[in-house]
């Protein structure tokens, strides 16, 4: 068929424009045969992972309804069951660590935050590459997949405000107005000078808006806990104006509470969850099965739900709007675990 249409170029075209018509069907004719090929092999990785029967994932996402959820999908698709381990992102990083190190290879997918899988595969190399999955090329800027770290949706940190001391209108438009002298004495804050989302958020506006930033919210007397969960609570019952970093997509949990959510003009200092596949995973098929799993749009559908930010294209449009208004932010930026000592001890002395 290729040959006839080259024929037909070639008796009714001049000769240059008909080479590069015919160059061009050739490519298209590749391109099409090589999909055709991924889409065959990808059959094949299918048929490997149903065989394998099962799969062991590892997430520091703990208690949210998501994770059975995704589960309950995946093997509702392709018949693999999925065994779960919960637990904070240090304590599952120690726990890969140690079967790694003593040969007892369980765990075939860690789902934790892009920085613990940067620090397991620099330190300890536990992590291996996985090879390309189709779902990746529908990935939106910025995020990419590595091969080695999946991305697959964003923890996103705003404000919540007390709307009685805080009325509408009057709360901070910029991560700036923070420093404001009216709100002295009146800020709640995840802790900065220990790992978490308060150090996050004191990373990220430490490099988007200056040490002299923070210099004059340090001013502010501003009061830290490792209590998130509650922190929204005491911002409710006015013991504080306001609390940051407030996790956006948490909002959902305060209706009928006297609280909003607020993102400041600059965006949301974020946290990025990827997948990765451990290394010696005894079932390496199911475990890229599900690492594309993760990307699909069934999956970033039931991310949007539990208000995380999504990371793959054409998703947006089938939110509801008040879907769309907590996962759709503009992004600020996240911290670079290399840098980790050194930003905590920035916040330390700065925050004493």
């Amino acid at each position: 068929m290729i040959r006839a249409k080259l024929s037909r170029l070639r008796a009714n075209m001049p000769a240059r424009v008909a080479a590069a018509l015919a160059f061009a069907l050739l490519a298209s004719a590749a391109r099409v045969s090589f999909a055709q090929a991924e889409v065959a092999d990808w059959d094949k990785v299918v048929a490997a992972a149903k065989a394998e029967g099962g799969l062991v994932l590892y997430t520091a996402l703990v208690g949210v309804p998501s994770t059975k959820a995704i589960a309950k999908a995946f093997e509702a698709k392709y018949g693999i069951p999925i065994q779960i381990l919960e637990a904070r992102a240090s304590e599952l990083r120690e726990r890969i660590r140690t079967e790694q190190t003593a040969g007892r290879f369980l765990g075939d997918v860690m789902f934790n935050s892009e920085n613990q899988a940067i620090i397991l595969e620099a330190e300890d190399k536990s992590l291996v590459k996985h090879a390309p999955v189709p779902n990746a090329a529908k990935l939106r800027e910025p995020f990419k997949d590595d091969d080695l770290k999946s991305p697959v949706m964003t923890i996103n940190y705003g404000l919540v405000v007390n709307n009685k001391i805080v009325p509408p209108g009057q709360e901070p438009k910029s991560w700036r107005d923070l420093t404001d002298p009216k709100w002295k004495g009146k800020i709640l804050a995840d802790d900065f000078r220990a790992v978490g989302g308060g150090y996050v958020l004191f990373y990220v506006t430490y490099e988007k808006l200056g040490r002299t930033f923070h210099e004059a919210l340090a001013a502010q007397d501003v009061k830290f806990t490792r209590e998130q969960r509650e922190a929204a609570r005491r911002v409710a019952r006015g013991e504080f104006a306001i609390y940051t970093p407030f996790i956006l997509g948490d909002s959902q949990g305060l209706k009928g509470l006297p609280v909003r959510p607020v993102l400041p003009a600059e965006g949301a200092p974020y946290v990025l969850y990827a997948t990765a596949m451990m290394k010696n995973a005894p079932h390496p098929n199911a475990a890229r099965l599900y690492i594309d799993f993760a990307l699909s749009e069934e999956v970033q559908r039931i991310f949007a739900q539990d208000g995380y930010g999504i990371v793959r294209t054409g998703v947006l449009e089938t939110l509801t709007p008040e879907e769309r208004e907590r996962v759709d932010v503009k992004l600020l930026g996240g911290s670079d675990p290399a840098r980790q000592n050194e930003m905590l001890d920035q916040a330390r002395a700065l925050y004493k």
